[in-house]
């Protein structure tokens, strides 16, 4: 009778031991899961910010400390090379912000405004001067134009046309000495000038609109 008691004894102080190291275990475990915003991305998972690259309608860029809605956005195709140019918009303050352009090297970003008071009259020349300022032609291409969004008075009203329109796009690429630059293109029979600075995309913020 007394062994029979010491192995009750014995099984039940074992179970209880047993189970003392299995809900500390789970404890230990729980409290080392990360929870919140700040668990990490489990194996397989990609978590990626959109580059200015891939902007799209309804981002927001900081701009010298001012937030600009992009409003529109042009989608540039050549023989797989693809580039943007977005129409940012901050009240009466619009701008165009050209990324990509070049297919190698430093990747600038090109903060450019419409330029209506130069008239361009028959074929692009080599070198164009704006005010005081010569610019050499650096490149020229085609591509192949995808539309979305308000794009201004770019090829008549947004309602003009459907959402994600294609067109054809020739384009010349100007350069001056310093950050100056203008890009020319022709859109049908009319060509729009757009003269900026480079920039450094590492100075403008990208607040995804989705």
């Amino acid at each position: 009778m007394l062994t029979f008691l010491i192995v009750v004894a014995l099984v039940v102080a074992l179970g209880g031991a047993a189970g003392g190291v299995v809900i500390y275990g789970n404890e230990k475990r729980k409290r080392g899961l990360p929870s919140g915003p700040s668990q990490k991305a489990l194996p397989g998972d990609v978590l990626r910010e959109r580059s200015l690259k891939e902007l799209k309608v309804g981002d927001v860029l900081t701009l010298d400390g001012k937030d600009f809605l992009v409003e529109g956005v042009i989608e540039y195709d050549e023989d797989g090379h693809r580039w943007v140019g977005a129409r940012v918009v901050d009240g009466s303050h619009v701008q165009w912000c050209v990324v990509g352009l070049e297919r190698v090297g430093s990747q600038h970003v090109r903060l450019l405004e419409h330029d209506t008071a130069t008239d361009i009259a028959g074929y692009p020349p080599e070198a164009l001067v704006i005010g005081e300022v010569r610019f050499a032609l650096d490149k020229r291409g085609n591509a192949t134009a995808k539309l979305n969004g308000d794009l201004g008075n770019l090829l008549g009203t947004k309602n003009a046309r459907p959402e994600g329109h294609v067109e054809r796009c020739r384009w010349w690429l100007y350069s001056a000495s310093g950050d100056d630059t203008v890009v020319l293109e022709q859109w049908g029979a009319d060509y729009r000038v757009l003269k900026g600075k480079k920039v450094s995309g590492d100075t403008i913020d990208l607040i995804p609109g989705s």
